[in-house]
């Protein structure tokens, strides 16, 4: 019983002096992540000065509990744009990992980064989520021997489950074809790797429809959505406008509105993601649905093996996503 007053006092010394918690002193000792390298660092020349040694890190072979980091936007980008479904997400990997105990901590993709210096990221396996990360990073990773997958990301040379972008526009823009649309254009996200795909699958559709060439405007992220974006689709004659994503949509339609264009009886347009955004704006927007679910529960069943199995099979996987109808969009004549 001495001996634990003892720890715990010691522990409250070392967390007093480097104006951090008990709880960050405990992470670091115990070589888990949520700690930035600096102050990583700075815990642990005071815990020296203490006497006191990081405990190794046990893998999971000699654990009862499997630890897991889900890497997700910041929480900026999510607050303005919420499309991740974040309990859907863990749903899945619950599921995935159902006969055995774990652990699922959520960080955003900038505290994981932090965390990766000194002796970091004391977990077992971490799935990205609709974000890539550097090379060297995972560099980082590898060299622990930390398995991670990517969903909603392809990167070669890495394992990924996807939605496959490039069907899924494809078939939306069949579809505007189809309900006789003439002049359709894209919106596309410069920024974003996912829009190469997206863009493509609109262009290939269009031309060899062979009725326009390819109406492509770009802006370099989601927010950059104006009134020159609008003006140029009304202005090229378009009787329609697939957009990145949702959020994209629901602000062109805002700025059409404002130059007195009506959605969809002037001109129809589409969203993508399936975005909780999408259901308290008009018109409801058309949109794809990412399948998401499954997406994160084949990710986390290779990452299951991976961890459990020392499997080196590869993980490249793309699903389609799902049409999902509103009223954005009506029919030409």
């Amino acid at each position: 019983m001495k001996t634990k007053v003892e720890r715990a006092r010691r522990l409250k010394d070392i967390a007093n002096r480097c104006g951090v918690s008990i709880s960050s002193v405990s992470r670091v000792l115990n070589n888990e992540p949520g700690v930035s390298a600096e102050t990583r660092k700075r815990i642990l020349a005071v815990a020296g000065q203490h006497d006191f040694r990081p405990r190794s890190r046990k893998r999971h072979l000699t654990r009862s509990m499997l630890d897991l980091l889900v890497v997700i936007p910041e929480e900026e980008e999510l607050s303005a744009n919420p499309f991740l479904n974040i309990s859907e997400l863990v749903g899945a990997i619950n599921e995935a990992f159902r006969d055995e105990k774990k652990r699922v901590e959520i960080a955003p993709i900038g505290d994981f980064i932090d965390s990766l210096g000194g002796e970091a990221a004391g977990v077992d396996g971490v799935l990205f989520a609709y974000r890539s990360v550097e090379e060297k990073f995972r560099g980082r990773l590898t060299d622990l021997r930390i398995p991670y997958v990517f969903i909603s990301r392809v990167i070669p040379g890495e394992n990924y489950v996807s939605c496959n972008y490039y069907k899924s526009m494809l078939s939306l823009t069949q579809m505007m074809i189809e309900t006789g649309h003439r002049r359709i254009g894209y919106l596309g996200n410069a920024g974003n790797p996912n829009n190469t795909d997206r863009c493509r699958g609109y262009s290939t559709v269009i031309r060899e429809a062979g009725t326009q060439e390819p109406i492509s405007i770009m802006v370099d992220s989601i927010f950059g959505v104006d009134e020159s974006a609008a003006r140029g689709f009304i202005e090229k004659g378009c009787d329609a406008v697939l957009c990145f994503n949702d959020y994209m949509a629901i602000g062109l339609i805002n700025h059409f509105q404002a130059m007195g264009r009506t959605v969809p009886a002037d001109l129809s347009v589409t969203g993508f993601d399936d975005s909780p955004l999408r259901r308290v704006a008009a018109p409801l927007l058309v949109t794809v649905r990412q399948p998401t679910s499954e997406m994160a529960f084949l990710a986390s069943r290779w990452l299951r093996d991976n961890i459990l199995n020392k499997s080196n099979r590869r993980l490249c996987i793309e699903v389609e996503g799902e049409i999902v109808p509103g009223e954005s969009v009506r029919a030409r004549s």
